[in-house]
């Protein structure tokens, strides 16, 4: 059995506690724990112990996984594992901006499940962070809403080819807007900081300058990462966090040097 914590995440009101019982049946927490992501936007459950066919069965009991477009893992398991290799990103040790699974490829994921097989790092570090995007795209400013709105696409240049495989090899234009049926919502990956090397992918506001761009997107980014809608997760080995891809945005902070962290991903879609 599972039972909903009325405790939300951010002070915007996103996101739910789930507590569980350690004989709970996989398929009734996948059930229980995909209804509440739906309605809260994020679910946070700590203390399991899920191996991987454990996780990938967790996934698959929740929905109807994606049809991977990725050059590496599967949709019921991808492992984040930090990667020491120089040219890894995504499952790599560098952070990732906010952004929005399944972007780049076109592919529509609903719902992100990630697993904490493995975490040691300092405060800060590896951390994951889930932005409330439809609070804050609802008291968004005219100064940041309209060029959204006017340019009604964002133009994106991917970098990590290895990962994203078969995506044009130029700039190439993805609305800025989705709405699958259920809610609308933003649909962006922003901005690497500057002077970081590898880089997933660049981003632009088509008819601004570079320069405009730039500054555009970075305040952009520090409004949607306001404390007020983000939650920033510091993971124990046992964390569940789902995420509900079309009610938010996410991204994670760096990992330290010397940090060990290995998520098993999942993603579904409705």
């Amino acid at each position: 059995m599972t039972t909903v914590t009325p405790r939300p995440l951010t002070e915007s009101g996103m996101g739910a506690a789930l507590a569980h019982s350690p004989a709970t049946d996989l398929v009734a927490l996948g059930a229980d724990v995909r209804a509440t992501a739906l309605e809260h936007g994020c679910v946070l459950l700590r203390g399991l112990d899920l191996d991987e066919p454990a996780f990938q069965h967790l996934v698959h009991a929740m929905g109807q996984t994606v049809d991977h477009k990725f050059g590496e893992g599967r949709a019921d398991l991808l492992k984040l594992n930090a990667s020491h290799d120089a040219g890894k990103v995504v499952t790599g040790r560098g952070m990732l901006p906010l952004h929005t699974d399944g972007l780049l490829v076109g592919e529509r994921t609903d719902l992100i499940i990630l697993y904490a097989a493995a975490f040691a790092d300092a405060p800060g570090s590896g951390e994951t962070f889930v932005c409330d995007q439809l609070a804050a795209w609802a008291t968004m400013p005219d100064e940041l809403r309209s060029p959204l709105d006017s340019a009604g696409a964002l133009e994106y240049l991917v970098e990590e080819r290895g990962y994203f495989p078969d995506v044009p090899e130029d700039w190439y234009p993805i609305p800025s807007v989705r709405d699958y049926g259920r809610v609308r919502s933003l649909n962006l990956a922003l901005s690497f900081p500057d002077g970081s090397a590898p880089r997933g992918w660049q981003v632009r506001v088509p008819g601004l300058s570079a320069e405009e761009s730039d500054r555009y997107l970075a305040d952009l980014d520090a409004y949607l990462r306001q404390p007020r809608f983000t939650y920033q997760h510091r993971w124990s080995v046992g964390d569940l966090l789902v995420i509900d891809n079309q009610r938010t945005l996410h991204g994670r902070t760096a990992i330290g040097t010397g940090g060990t962290r290995v998520l098993y991903r999942g993603q579904i879609t409705l």
